[in-house]
């Protein structure tokens, strides 16, 4: 449920529950045989809202998220939920992600792909050109893959969401690689016929999985985007849900 209908909805509902409070108690001041109904339903009422609002306060606070925009102030918090899909935790950063569901860019990965005869590293080339010819402009959060879609816009952490969710409706394994206010993909890739530009490359659990840099228009798979591991943040494993050990990633170029 959307955060913003789920807040307006406690609302409605606490200021039902309020009015039947205000009902209950005129009515006991004036017929005194009704004084513990009354009394019961100002328990209920009251105890109803309390009850919603502490989940409201459980799954609903300000968390203080890794924003990817370069000039952005620093402990800036977003307003995001708890519950809300995508929030993860990466070496004590509370990171916001937003891929689109399972099957909701299935349509479009398909027609991108249309040629490569489930040639993965086709594939993938096909999906990254897509995105990369999307135009970059910033924004104050991450937005979903399906709104960047739509938009045909999107900066760094957008874009990677696009490219990730996309890479997910085909099947491809992928990692997304956070430096210092961005982020890219690495993508893992079998067939590399058709991908002629492999020269940067993270070597995790024994797979090669070659940059990916959403940001550069007419960028190829594989080139370097000069991001040195001695500056990663952290790798995560969105399919997984859990982050990679550093120690044990290897990068090779060339």
């Amino acid at each position: 449920m959307d955060l913003w209908l789920k807040i307006a909805i406690v609302l409605v509902i606490a200021l039902a529950v309020y009015r039947e409070i205000l009902k209950s108690a005129k009515t006991a001041s004036t017929r005194s045989i009704q004084t513990s109904k009354a009394g019961f339903m100002s328990i209920i009422g009251v105890g109803s809202v309390v009850g919603i609002f502490t989940y409201v306060g459980m799954s609903i606070t300000w968390i203080e998220t890794r924003d990817l925009r370069a000039y952005h102030p620093e402990n800036s918090p977003q307003f995001v939920s708890l519950y809300e899909r995508g929030v993860i935790e990466l070496n004590d950063m509370v990171i916001k992600t937003n891929l689109a569901r399972a099957g909701e860019l299935a349509p479009l990965a398909e027609q991108l792909t249309q040629g490569c005869n489930r040639d993965d590293g086709c594939e993938a080339q096909k999906l990254f050109d897509y995105v990369t010819a999307i135009p970059y402009r910033t924004d104050y959060t991450s937005r979903n893959a399906l709104t960047v879609v739509k938009s045909n816009w999107g900066d760094c952490d957008d874009k990677s969401n696009l490219f990730a969710s996309l890479l997910n409706e085909r099947g491809i394994d992928y990692r997304f690689v956070y430096v210092p206010h961005h982020v890219f993909v690495a993508v893992h890739i079998n067939d590399t016929r058709n991908v002629p530009f492999l020269n940067a490359k993270l070597t995790i659990g024994g797979k090669d999985f070659y940059y990916a840099e959403t940001t550069a228009s007419g960028a190829k798979i594989g080139e370097f985007n000069g991001q040195f591991p001695y500056s990663f943040e952290g790798i995560y494993d969105m399919n997984k849900n859990k982050p990679e050990e550093l120690s044990n990633v290897k990068f090779s170029i060339g």
